[in-house]
């Protein structure tokens, strides 16, 4: 029996949405000008080069010396593999006769390559838009064409500007797979986007999601966390007794909410508690902030642990074997390119506690007052089915969010101060756990967890 000749994308997340691509396969690349689809095609094409695939690349429009200097640029480099025999790059003529386009690629198709990449076909289709007998007779040419390759064809079309109709003909129904390319303005923020039209034998999921092309790493699919199911919690995470007292147990894959009043700098003591539940659970936690420093939040951290009496070398090593801070700016991002920002960190840093710190500036960059429902629950579920256990810390800006963030949660600590005559005369914890009433604890509640959270650092830190 003839073995199966498989390629790949290498494009991380694309190969997830394609599924598998198994000779003989055509892969339609269609999109607006500017959008990737030569840089796409072109990496499908280098990265099945570095895995011992012949790959010719035919053009009507690239300059060979100018195409291979900018794809170096994104870490594409083909002289390697053209000195290989890997790769090879042909300019084909402007020619109105597409028979004759057709006899130039049928020569070179007989040298034997795995992959053919023809950019672009809709300069043989324009030309023949209302002659049907042309038209029909370049459908029936790639249909044969992939045939005798017994490979990989990628067909790059051009859609003009605003467009998302592909009009190609018949040559969508040949095609095994359509993947089109846009662009847009986001937030402020060019967003480019992946829409799957097309993928025989990969069941889609996800029709349409962001991807990126970067100096140096170029393209990168962003495949966004969504379940057809809700996901189970996993087994239960000591934090301390003060928690399991006031809220209950704590499951891997909670989402912990802490709400504050609108003071600076609120939310230290809920970054105590993560670093205490990362030690006694042997975990990583890593903290993603959005409204401090990374170096700022580590500082504070730090002196909170040294005015306990721990050592600055101690305090150094604790975090270093259990935390991991981050910024981000939630103002530079539109909101999909911050989850999957986020989701790339936590990917590489694969912790078991995720602290999202200063939450309230992401709901401000996206819209003010407005809790994006759908990405926050998407994401949490997704980091659920992961075993991550969220804990989100915030200022209370607006009641309205703040109450529809408490609906999400499994628990939620909501601090209150208590003013009386223009005086601070303390406060108020409301500790909300699904499936039950909540309940209110005087401030000091919050005193007693910062001593147990700190006692267990202090033991740490003298075993490290």
């Amino acid at each position: 029996m003839k073995s199966v000749v498989r390629f790949i994308t290498g494009i991380p997340g694309l190969d997830v949405l394609l599924g598998e691509i198994a000779a003989p396969y055509t892969l339609l690349i269609a999109g607006h000008p500017g959008a990737g689809k030569t840089t796409v095609a072109t990496t499908i094409c280098y990265a099945n080069a570095l895995r011992g695939r012949k790959c010719l690349y035919m053009s009507f429009y690239e300059d060979r010396e100018k195409y291979y200097r900018f794809m170096k640029r994104l870490g594409i480099d083909f002289e390697a593999v053209e000195a290989k025999g890997l790769y090879k790059f042909v300019r084909l003529p402007h020619v109105m006769d597409v028979k004759v386009v057709a006899d130039e690629i049928s020569k070179a198709v007989e040298e034997g390559w795995d992959i053919i990449v023809l950019d672009s076909v809709s300069i043989l289709l324009e030309p023949i838009r209302g002659e049907a007998e042309k038209r029909a007779w370049l459908l029936n040419y790639f249909y044969q064409l992939q045939r005798v390759v017994n490979g990989l064809i990628i067909l790059i079309a051009e859609l003009p500007f605003g467009e998302e109709k592909l009009g190609l003909g018949s040559i969508e129904f040949v095609v095994d797979g359509i993947v089109l390319l846009k662009h847009r303005v986001e937030e402020g923020f060019l967003t480019r986007l992946i829409e799957i039209r097309k993928a025989r034998g990969a069941p889609i999921h996800v029709a349409e999601t962001y991807f990126t092309i970067s100096e140096g790493s170029g393209v990168t699919v962003f495949t966004p966390p969504v379940l057809a199911e809700l996901p189970h919690e996993n087994g239960e995470v000591k934090l301390c007794e003060c928690v399991e007292k006031s809220a209950g147990h704590i499951h891997r894959g909670f989402m912990i909410n802490f709400l504050y009043p609108p003071e600076p700098g609120a939310g230290i003591e809920a970054l105590i508690g993560a670093l205490a539940m990362a030690i006694r659970n042997n975990m990583k936690a890593l903290v993603i902030s959005y409204s401090h420093p990374a170096a700022a939040i580590r500082e504070i951290i730090k002196s909170i642990l040294i005015e306990r009496k721990l050592s600055s070398e101690k305090v150094e090593k604790v975090l270093e074997k259990y935390m991991k801070i981050t910024a981000l700016n939630p103002y530079a991002h539109s909101l999909t390119q911050l989850i999957a920002r986020e989701l790339t960190i936590i990917e590489q840093e694969k912790p078991g506690i995720v602290v999202f710190y200063g939450t309230h500036t992401v709901r401000y960059a996206a819209s003010p007052y407005l809790l994006p429902v759908k990405e926050l629950f998407n994401e949490v579920m997704y980091l659920k089915s992961k075993g991550v256990t969220v804990v989100r810390v915030s200022s209370c800006l607006d009641r309205h969010v703040c109450d529809a963030e408490t609906t999400l949660s499994d628990v939620t600590w909501r601090f209150e101060r208590i003013v009386e005559e223009g005086s601070n005369v303390g406060g108020r914890v409301y500790v909300y756990r699904r499936f039950r009433g909540f309940r209110v604890f005087p401030y000091s509640v919050i005193d007693e967890c910062m001593r147990e959270w700190l006692e267990v650092i202090r033991e740490c830190s003298e075993k490290l």
